[in-house]
C-alpha cells in the first residue's frame, strides 16, 4: 500500500465522530477501525482554519476512481442523515472514511472488499456555508 496522504479534520468533526465511535453499536466494532485510524493520524484544525478545498462532514465531493475513470459526486454524511437521501455517502462506508480530510488533487489507495486496490483522486470539494 502506498504512503497515506496527510489529512485535516475540524475539531467539531473529530469530536462528533469520536463520540459516535465510543457508543453502541460502534464501540469495539472492527468494521470502523479504518475510520479510527484516519482520525488518529489527522491534523486537527479549527473550523475557521480549514481550507475550503478539504473534505469534511457534509462536504459534497467529486472524486474519480482512476482505474475506471468513473466520477462520483456525493455528500459525506453521518449515518443518520442518509435515510432516503440520494447522492449521499456515509462516513462509516470505507470510501467515506478514506475521503475525509483529503484536499483537491490528493489521491488515496483504497482497498475494496474483494482485496483489489483502487486509486481515488479528489476533483472538487463543495462545503456548506456556515450558518450564523
Amino acid at each position: 500500500m502506498s504512503e497515506l496522504p496527510p489529512i485535516k479534520v475540524t475539531e467539531l468533526d473529530i469530536d462528533r465522530l469520536e463520540g459516535m465511535l465510543d457508543k453502541t453499536p460502534y464501540r469495539g466494532d472492527a468494521r470502523y477501525d479504518s475510520l479510527r485510524e484516519e482520525l488518529a493520524r489527522a491534523i486537527v484544525v479549527k473550523a475557521d482554519e480549514m481550507p475550503d478545498d478539504v473534505v469534511r462532514m457534509n462536504s459534497t465531493v467529486t472524486f474519480e476512481v482512476e482505474e475506471s475513470g468513473r466520477q462520483f459526486h456525493l455528500t459525506l454524511c453521518y449515518p443518520h442523515e442518509i435515510k432516503g437521501q440520494p447522492e449521499t455517502l456515509s462516513i462509516f462506508a470505507p470510501i467515506g472514511s478514506a475521503l475525509l480530510g483529503l484536499s483537491v488533487g490528493q489521491r488515496i489507495d483504497w482497498e475494496l472488499p474483494d482485496t483489489k486496490h483502487r486509486h481515488v483522486k479528489i476533483i472538487k470539494v463543495e462545503n456548506p456555508q456556515p450558518s450564523n
